[in-house]
């Protein structure tokens, strides 16, 4: 079963936003199995947003996708937003496991990146 990965970032107006977005999209699929369709997308501002990326993993053979938001709090877009176009989308495509995996909130491996960027930072 092919499963699709979107890559959910808030999105901007500026630029590097987008080319950050395309580097982690890169680096995830470098780093997963060939079962795995990966896509990012913006929730705002930018192309693709999230129905297009639902659309396009869809046309590449996804059976079920996972939505992964780059995001690190439980604010609006987390608890409505994002699930309300989910629903929508489910109901476009009804054979299709659409589901929405955690936000990153207080993962315990970012205690590693903040101290070592900190670290860097004393230099």
């Amino acid at each position: 079963m092919k499963t699709g990965v979107i890559i959910l970032s808030h999105g901007s107006r500026l630029p590097e936003a987008q080319a950050t977005l395309q580097k982690i999209t890169t680096m995830i699929e470098a780093g997963a199995t060939k079962d795995f369709l990966i896509e990012g997308a913006a929730l705002q501002f930018n192309q693709p947003d999230l129905p297009t990326a639902i659309a396009r993993i869809v046309e590449r053979g996804a059976e079920r996708l996972v939505v992964v938001p780059l995001f690190l709090y439980l604010g609006l877009h987390m608890q409505r937003d994002i699930p309300e176009i989910l629903e929508e989308q489910r109901k476009l495509y009804p054979d299709i496991s659409i589901s929405m995996i955690e936000h990153i909130g207080t993962d315990p491996r970012l205690l590693d990146i903040i101290l070592d960027r900190v670290r860097g930072a004393a230099v």
